[in-house]
Order: structure tokens, then C-alpha cells, then sequence
């Protein structure tokens, strides 16, 4: 049977984003600008970060819902704590603290999968519901402005900074170089680590990973620490943007992060995907999402706006991979 070639997933996001670019720019002038660009960076860190943890996830074919609300956990707990204790420096000890709790709960999540032989989707599930509810019900569900005076003014602490007549003055972020490391470091797990290529052996075919000798509860338990410290990490470097610790961060977030991946070329089956495809896809929604704003478009309008251009895309994006037309209807 042929196929027409397929087009690289990030190639055709490079491609589409250009065009969305190009096309809001035509209609807003204020769009094309450094600061348009570097706020843009700005909000899509903490899902840049989300979104290269809940990679190895996919990539093993598995489905992880729990990652924002262990992220909502881990910051909330992190904040509380270090806020009881005095502590007045700044977001170096908050990572460490939130991405100890992540970690700690991605191993609770992936030992009990282990022990009871099931799969992450339905125990992520019920994780999702309880560490929302552990924040309202056992540390507080109050919104906490109280910030230590080493994270106040956080969200302005710029590598390189612009002055633009519409935002004023905005700046590359400092935490645009977490971003960076954790990307080259998820590259380097999957690439040239054993647990990393075992991820997408078990993503290709499961049976045929375990008959090769591959531990896979062990393998997913790994990758599940690593989301849920990636998720804390992100879930502070976000809090302090805003500039308070809520929890319910991230609630209704979670599905834009895993359609970022999927958008990447990360495949719901498994077997499938990459880091620069991952940040594409969260640019991509990012783009999509801020260009409706320059455009005008209504609030209400702009997620139907969004699932008509991600409906698109994929359907477009599928086209390449398309037997011919002559051999679909010999198939059928």
C-alpha cells in the first residue's frame, strides 16, 4: 500500500504558526512586536514545563489527568509551609520543596497502578479530585496574597527588556531559562537514556516491551515522578507570575496542555513523540489564544474560535498521511 509522505508534525506547526502570526499582524499592527512576543513567551513557561512532563506519559501510551492538581498541590503546600516557617528569600527553595512534593506524588500515583495492576488513566482520575480537594479542605481554601519578600516583583525580573506603546514595558523572563534546561534535559531522558527509549518501546507495542525484558511499572513510575515535579516547578514559576498561590491553580487547564502535545505529534496510542514538537504545540495555543484577543473576539467566542482552528489543523495535518483515494476505495 503507499502512502503520501507525511509531514513532520513541528514542521507544519512552524509553518501554521507563521501564517497565524502573519494573518493577526495584517489586522493588528500592535501584534507583531517584541513585547507581544515576550509576553507570549511569558505565558506559556509554567505549560512549556507541564507539557514536557506529561510527554513521557504519552509517549508510553498512557493518559495522566492528575498532573495540574498535583501541581496546585505541590506550590500551595510549598507556599504555606515556607510562609509558617519565615522564610523571606526567594524561588530557588520553592522549587525544590514543590518539585519534592511533585515527585512524591507521581511515585504514590505510580506504586499503587503497580500493585493493583492498572492503568494511569482511572487512579489520575481520582488523584485529580483529591489533591484539589487536600488543598481546599486540609491546608486552606483561601487565595494567598502573602508573598516572601524574595518572590515579590518576581513576575518583572527580565533578562532583556522593551518599552512598546500599547503594554509598555515587557522583557524576555528569567524563567524563559528554566524553560530551556528543562527541555534540553527531557531531550537528553528520552534520547540517550534506557528508561527514556523504554518509553517508546512500551508505547509502540506493550507486550512486546515486557517480553523484551522491560520492568514497565517501574519505567511509568519513573516517568510519573518526573511529571509531577515538573508540574510543581511550573505550578510556582506560574503562582508567582500571578503573584499569589490559589488552590485551584490550573483547574480547566489541563486538556490545553495535553492538546499542545498532541498537537506536537505526541500520539493518544503512544510510541510517539518529541520535546520541540511539545513547545510548538503549547506556542502554538498560545499564539491561537492572544492573537483572538488582538482580533477582538469576544471571551465567549474565543474557545469556539480555537476548537475550529485545532479541528482544522489536525484534519489538514492528516491529509499527507492519507493513502490515495484510488486505494482507499480497494480497501474498502
Amino acid at each position: 500500500m503507499r502512502t503520501r509522505k507525511a509531514i513532520p508534525r513541528e514542521l507544519t506547526l512552524v509553518f501554521l504558526l507563521a501564517v497565524l502570526c502573519t494573518t493577526i499582524g495584517l489586522f493588528s499592527h500592535a501584534f507583531i512586536s517584541f513585547a507581544t512576543l515576550f509576553e507570549i513567551i511569558r505565558g506559556s513557561i509554567a505549560f512549556v514545563i507541564m507539557s514536557l512532563g506529561i510527554l513521557p506519559i504519552l509517549i508510553a501510551g498512557e493518559f495522566d489527568l492528575s498532573f495540574a492538581a498535583v501541581g496546585a498541590f505541590s506550590a500551595f503546600a510549598t507556599h504555606h509551609l515556607l510562609l509558617k516557617a519565615g522564610y523571606v528569600g526567594g524561588i530557588s527553595l520553592y522549587l525544590l520543596i514543590a518539585s519534592a512534593l511533585g515527585l512524591g506524588a507521581g511515585l504514590l500515583i505510580g506504586l499503587i497502578a503497580s500493585r493493583f495492576d492498572l492503568r494511569i488513566f482511572p487512579i489520575s482520575l481520582g488523584f485529580w479530585l483529591f489533591w484539589y480537594g487536600f488543598n481546599l479542605y486540609v491546608i486552606s481554601p483561601v487565595i494567598n496574597f502573602n508573598l516572601p519578600e524574595g518572590l515579590v516583583g518576581y513576575y518583572a525580573r527580565y533578562l532583556i527588556t522593551v518599552r512598546d506603546p500599547v503594554i509598555g514595558v515587557s522583557g524576555l523572563h528569567q524563567a524563559s531559562l528554566y524553560m530551556i534546561v528543562f527541555a534540553v534535559l527531557m531531550w537528553l531522558f528520552l534520547k540517550y537514556t534506557i528508561v527514556g527509549r523504554s518509553l517508546y518501546a512500551i508505547g509502540g507495542n506493550r507486550e512486546i516491551a515486557i517480553r523484551s525484558g522491560i520492568n514497565v511499572n517501574r519505567v511509568l513510575t519513573i516517568a510519573l515522578m518526573i511529571n509531577g515535579a515538573f508540574a510543581g516547578m511550573a505550578a510556582v514559576i506560574q503562582s508567582a507570575f500571578y503573584r499569589y498561590f490559589t488552590p485551584i491553580l490550573f483547574r480547566g487547564q489541563e486538556l490545553s496542555v495535553i492538546v499542545g502535545v498532541i498537537l506536537g505529534g505526541a500520539s493518544v496510542k503512544g510510541g510517539r513523540g518529541s520535546v520541540l514538537g511539545a513547545i510548538l504545540g503549547v506556542f502554538f495555543i498560545q499564539v491561537a489564544t492572544r492573537g483572538l484577543v488582538y482580533l477582538g473576539v469576544k471571551g465567549e467566542f474565543q474557545q469556539l474560535a480555537l476548537g475550529i482552528i485545532l479541528i482544522l489543523f489536525f484534519v489538514i495535518s492528516s491529509i499527507r498521511g492519507m493513502p490515495p483515494k484510488r486505494e482507499r476505495r480497494t480497501q474498502e
